[in-house]
């Protein structure tokens, strides 16, 4: 009988791990602090929630990222959580993009990343408004 328990015991402690472990590999957010966010590419999104800055990636790509003036979220019905779920997704100009993983970032990734695309974005209008000379 003891064994049977002590296995038992085991098999619950080992499946508990398993839930910890599973947790551990989705990070969470509240949708309702996010205030900002800067689309890197496609398949990339970085927010801005306050005092913790996220990194989002897309399962595909979603092509209205970088030129949606806003962004829904789509999580946990009750408590507007996103964790990168299978359901969790986020919308721009009526397209739905699932979310595959979201991953806490330092601020200093998220400033440089912000920096860089501002940089990216001033290069590609400079580039656009170089005028031909003129040909008298």
């Amino acid at each position: 009988m003891r064994f049977l328990s002590l296995m038992l015991l085991c098999s619950t402690l080992g499946l508990s791990a398993q839930v910890v472990a599973e947790a551990d590999k989705h990070q969470c957010l509240d949708s309702n602090r996010v205030r900002n966010w800067i689309a890197i590419n496609d398949e990339t999104l970085l927010l801005d929630a306050g005092r913790k800055k996220y990194r989002v990636n897309l399962q595909q790509s979603c092509f209205n990222l970088s030129s949606s003036p806003t962004l829904q979220f789509k999580g946990d019905p009750i408590t507007g959580r996103i964790c990168g779920s299978t359901l969790d997704a986020i919308r721009v100009q009526g397209e739905q993009c699932r979310i595959s993983s979201i991953k806490e970032i330092d601020k200093q990734s998220f400033n440089e990343a912000q920096n860089k695309k501002k940089l990216t974005l001033k290069l590609r209008k400079s580039a656009g408004n170089t005028e031909k000379p003129s040909e008298d």
